[in-house]
């Protein structure tokens, strides 16, 4: 089994030992730059009946203090460090030169934009905000703001897989593949 692998399962044993602060610790590794899946942890958590609301709030502020690591790794170690070992983080060229770009065009809001988009990898966004030298107070600000909504919504759909509820289950999922199917057809209109 690999290290990461094994990672993920303390976090998940975590998270149904101790409940939101399980979420809160699990919540800060994969913000970081600890390649855990932030879904993994949500929809656990959810699943293990936890409240959507105490995620949010235990999950948001995890999410937070998680972020600052990356942030402070970008400002402090900038692309080289990212460049020489960001192979072992998960962590491409390719994806940090995604994020400036989204930096480059929407600003402070890309922080935010991250953190609300399920399925992004936002630890990139984080080294970015701080290798770009965002300023702390508003990237704190973006990081809590985007993180709250992502933990509610994806705690509440384990909570309704849990639930049996499959009708709702349903419309959010297709819901979700909605807003990335017009995400992806305007993106491509554009470029």
């Amino acid at each position: 089994m690999d290290p990461f692998t094994s990672l993920a399962e303390t976090v998940l044993s975590l998270i149904a030992e101790l409940g939101p602060y399980g979420v809160l610790i699990g919540m800060i590794l994969e913000s970081s730059v600890i390649p855990i899946p932030s879904e993994a942890v949500l929809i656990t958590a959810g699943l293990a009946g936890i409240d959507p609301l105490s995620v949010a709030l235990f999950g948001g502020v995890g999410s937070t203090i998680g972020a600052w690591i990356g942030y402070l790794i970008g400002k402090y170690g900038g692309r080289p460090l990212v460049y020489r070992y960001g192979k072992y983080l998960l962590l491409k060229e390719s994806r940090l030169s995604s994020a400036e770009r989204w930096f480059n065009r929407w600003g402070n809001w890309t922080v935010l934009l991250s953190r609300l988009i399920p399925f992004v990898p936002y630890k990139v966004f984080s080294i970015t905000a701080g290798i770009l030298r965002m300023k702390w107070i508003p990237f704190t600000f973006f990081t809590l703001l985007g993180s709250i909504p992502r933990c509610f919504l994806l705690a509440w759909i384990g909570n309704l897989i849990v639930a049996m509820e499959y009708e709702i289950l349903g419309a959010v999922v297709l819901g979700l593949c909605v807003l990335l199917a017009t995400y992806l057809v305007s993106k491509r209109r554009k470029g």
